[in-house]
Formats: C-alpha cells, sequence, structure tokens
C-alpha cells in the first residue's frame, strides 16, 4: 500500500508539473527575413553603319565613298569590343582591288577581328573603325564591270571584368595591347 501511494504521488506530481509547464510563457523572439536581391548587367551594343540604305549605284575604278562604322555600348556593362569585316564580290572576284583603313583606335587581332583597344563605357561609342571605302583605279579592270561588292560588317561585344575576354574569345587583353581594368 505504501507503494502504491508512492507512486500514486508520483503521478500526480508529475501530472501537475506537466499542466503547470505547459501553461508557462516564455519571452521569443524572431527577426525579420532580410531579403538580398542580385540583378545582373547587361552586354549590349548598337552597330553605327552611316551608308545610303540602298548602297551605292554606278560604282567606277577610282571611286571614294564614305563608309562610317562605330560601336555603340547601350548595355549596363562595361565591355570590350571587336569587329569583323567582310568583303566579297558578287560574281567572285578578288577583293583587293578595294580599299578601307582601319584607323588607329583598333588591332587587328590575327583571328578575323579587329579590336577597340580601349574598354567601352555604358552610353559611350567606339572611335570609327573605317571612314571610308577607295576602289582602287588601275587594278579594276573590265572583268568589274556589273560585279556588286559588299562589305559585311558584324559586331560583338563582351564585358571587361573576370577575364570573360580571356575564356570566350581566347583573348589575353594585356598581350594584344587592350586597356586593362586595374
Amino acid at each position: 500500500m505504501k507503494k502504491r501511494s508512492i507512486m500514486l504521488g508520483s503521478i500526480v506530481i508529475l501530472a501537475v508539473l506537466l499542466v503547470v509547464g505547459g501553461t508557462m510563457a516564455w519571452f521569443t523572439a524572431e527577426a525579420k527575413p532580410v531579403v538580398n536581391t542580385f540583378k545582373a548587367g547587361t552586354v549590349d551594343i548598337n552597330l553605327i553603319d552611316e551608308f545610303p540604305e540602298n548602297g551605292i549605284e554606278n560604282v567606277n575604278p577610282g571611286d571614294i565613298h564614305s563608309k562610317v562604322v562605330r560601336v555603340e555600348n547601350i548595355g549596363s556593362k562595361r565591355a570590350y569590343i571587336r569587329v569583323k569585316l567582310t568583303p566579297e564580290f558578287n560574281p567572285e572576284l578578288p577583293v583587293d582591288v578595294v580599299e578601307y583603313t582601319i584607323l588607329s583606335d583598333w588591332i587587328d587581332g590575327g583571328d578575323g577581328w579587329y579590336y577597340y583597344k580601349n574598354i567601352v563605357q555604358p552610353a559611350a561609342a567606339t572611335s570609327n573603325v573605317i571612314e571610308e571605302v577607295k576602289f582602287k583605279g588601275r587594278e579594276m579592270g573590265n572583268e568589274y564591270q556589273d560585279a556588286t561588292f559588299t562589305l559585311t560588317v558584324e559586331a560583338e561585344a563582351i564585358q571587361a571584368t573576370n577575364g570573360a575576354i580571356n575564356d570566350q574569345w581566347g583573348i589575353d587583353p594585356v598581350d594584344l595591347g587592350l586597356e586593362v581594368l586595374p
């Protein structure tokens, strides 16, 4: 009976502790969530090609025609910019009878592309790549009559940070003589 009284007393004490413990309140706190937002910038360019929309008709050997080409950085990131010029006659004839001078701010990468030597800031543009196209006089013989010359201009840009130019284009800006970010 004494055992039973001890057992019953223990059960009662445990029940009282559970009821009292369950109704006790504790001070607590929670921090408000913090949201960290990272928005990527943009690399975007506009190829500016000042040339008559319908081309130039009736070209003669010895003619010089204005053709101004430059690239504008319309993205939000600083960028390296490169340009490729592809000359072609139709029918297929040698293109060495046509001259266009690549201006001094552009470096021949040896890979078919010309690289602008400076990093182009957002809302800025490169200097001109070329400004005119010359058709050589004496070298442009009768076989060029009725031929059509096209100069296709392509431009690309890549972010100027984190080695993207080397990783994507395989170009070391230091070796090529391009501007490098500090």
